[in-house]
């Protein structure tokens, strides 16, 4: 099925849903990561990515921001 979708619309799907998700995950990641073993480049790369996409994220399940 995800054939027949056009190149333009599965890109949008990907925005929209995937990058807030590995957004969440990175951070996710970076936190247990953290708790384990204290601060590391490797945590704060983690959580910089979790940063950045939140930064940008866009659509559906991207957070609402206030005026």
């Amino acid at each position: 099925m995800w054939a027949f979708f056009s190149r333009r619309f599965r890109t949008w799907l990907f925005l929209a849903f995937g990058a807030p998700i590995v957004g969440w995950l990175l951070g996710k990641a970076g936190d247990t990561l953290e708790a384990r073993g204290g601060e590391t480049s490797l945590t704060r790369g983690l959580r910089g990515g979790r940063d950045f996409l939140r930064r940008h994220e866009r659509g559906p399940i991207a957070r609402r921001r206030r005026r």
